[in-house]
């Protein structure tokens, strides 16, 4: 009775639509240790790279871990997901942090810190965190289809992953400090704000939220972000990826989805999304047209510009992030530079919070920093500001003024040493891949 009315509840605040579930006794469906890093291999990792230690010391040896979960989906229904944990190998108690990762295109999820944004979970691991990567819906084998820039499945993905690690925890013999942090860059700013919002909206009482950092996401996305369709834009590939994945999820309108698109767009978008996904940013970009309007049919085109009605329109609306008021605190980075995910989108949420609440925090990075670049400060800000709540701040500021110098030397350093480094050599070796079996809960 009690999962039936916190069910109804969840359905009632969140608005939802899906019918009341019945909740499994286990989130975990197995886990399997991946790599175990030592302090030897990640100091050597973290010179090879050039991460610099004065920012980032590498404090302990971490424990990688594939973690296969059940996730509530659409229609109420559980179904499997997967994602990766990094576990401190410390005695001392450790806060959790969550990293929602970027756009994927290609379904597979590597493995380890060969991926770059799996680096910034063990950038983490290295100091107590245990650092939690969910891979969203559809990702690594994971059921049903990944529905991009959506905010109800960001958030269920990330729920359910962190209801999943904490059922591993005591069968590891982790202990953790009940201090959970979300940060994302990208549309992982989306999702670890899609997050916060879930969180605070009354859906999971027992997760305690202590702060969030969203980098760089697009939060405006019938306002500032919606722009881009109609101007020259270097990623023309997100607009398809907003209608196919949104139509598969919603059934938006009647039809084959790909009626949206005018020829030669129609053919070459139903060749990229087929299974297997094979092709990269570049190579669908390389497909379209700079203003991403014009692979649109005029009929759709004008509905999204003049009918309010219009289901793609609502369903974009219904994903907009910015009028509501965060209760735990929150920084939001960006640069002004980011000409990908437009600043603005920033700036509008920042502007709609800030005019309620004191708690919104909010650090602005270089002028001339592009999307990519703004990465590796944005994360490091967000570190710092997370390290502070650790330190028994309620309310803490950014980086202490002292570390921005070293911070934007050594981090540009790092960032194009370690792309480079990666770029070369494709991968990263580990110490040893684990022999141990996934264990069935």
């Amino acid at each position: 009775m009690l999962r039936f009315f916190i069910a109804f509840m969840f359905v009632f605040i969140t608005g939802a639509s899906v019918q009341a579930f019945t909740a499994p006794d286990h989130y975990v469906v197995s886990y399997e240790l991946k790599y175990s890093y030592t302090q030897d291999s990640l100091n050597k990792f973290w010179k090879r790279t050039n991460i610099p230690q004065i920012l980032v010391p590498v404090r302990n040896a971490v424990d990688m871990y594939e973690v296969t979960y059940k996730g509530l989906w659409l229609d109420s229904t559980f179904i499997i997901a997967k994602g990766v944990v990094y576990i401190p190998k410390t005695d001392k108690p450790a806060a959790e942090m969550v990293y929602d990762h970027g756009t994927r295109i290609g379904l597979n999820q590597d493995y380890g810190i060969q991926d770059l944004e799996q680096v910034v979970c063990m950038m983490h691991a290295v100091d107590n965190y245990v650092a939690i990567f969910p891979f969203y819906y559809g990702f690594a084998g994971g059921e049903k289809e990944h529905v991009y820039q959506d905010s109800w499945t960001e958030a269920m993905a990330t729920v359910y992953m962190i209801k999943a690690c904490r059922e591993i925890y005591p069968q590891i013999g982790r202990s953790t400090s009940g201090q959970l942090f979300l940060t994302g860059y990208s549309q992982g700013g989306h999702a670890s704000m899609a997050t916060h919002k879930m969180l605070e909206s009354g859906s999971f009482p027992e997760i305690k939220l202590t702060a969030s950092s969203p980098m760089s996401g697009a939060y405006d996305m019938t306002g500032e972000q919606s722009k881009t369709m109609f101007r020259n834009y270097t990623q023309p590939h997100y607009l398809p990826y907003l209608i196919l994945t949104y139509q598969y999820a919603y059934n938006l309108w009647p039809g084959d989805v790909y009626d949206v698109f005018k020829e030669p767009y129609k053919s070459k978008m139903r060749e990229v999304f087929a299974q297997p996904r094979t092709k990269s940013f570049g190579d669908v970009n390389a497909m379209l047209p700079k203003i991403p309007g014009e692979m649109i049919v005029d009929s759709i085109l004008d509905r999204f510009r003049n009918d309010p009605t219009f289901p793609f329109t609502c369903k974009l609306k219904q994903n907009c992030l910015c009028d509501w008021v965060p209760k735990a605190p929150m920084q939001l980075c960006a640069c002004y530079g980011d000409d990908e995910v437009m600043y603005k989108n920033t700036e509008v949420a920042y502007a709609a919070m800030h005019a309620k609440t004191d708690v919104v925090h909010k650090r602005v990075f270089g002028k001339h920093l592009s999307h990519n670049p703004c990465a590796p400060f944005a994360i490091l800000y967000s570190k710092f500001f997370f390290d502070n709540f650790r330190k028994g701040k309620k309310h803490p500021e950014h980086a202490p003024p002292g570390k921005n110098f070293i911070l934007k030397l050594g981090i540009s350093i790092a960032n194009g040493q370690a792309k480079r480094h990666l770029k070369k050599t494709g991968h990263v070796e580990h110490d040893a891949l684990a022999t141990r079996k996934g264990k069935t809960s």
